[in-house]
């Protein structure tokens, strides 16, 4: 089995920089590169909520 790097980005330098370094590693492990884009819809959304409705 294939070994797999899984990065997250969401467009900040920080996360490029970690998306560049994960291909760097995927290419010479000769591994599967996964990368998942995380963002939160604009106001929360679902996500961003932490009770989804009144206390039962």
């Amino acid at each position: 089995m294939r070994q797999r790097i899984v990065v997250g980005v969401d467009g900040s330098p920080g996360s490029l920089a970690a998306l560049h370094r994960a291909a760097t590693e995927a290419r010479e492990r000769h591994a599967d590169l996964h990368v998942v884009l995380a963002w939160q819809l604009p106001g929360g959304g679902l996500g961003g909520r932490t009770t989804y409705g009144p206390a039962v």
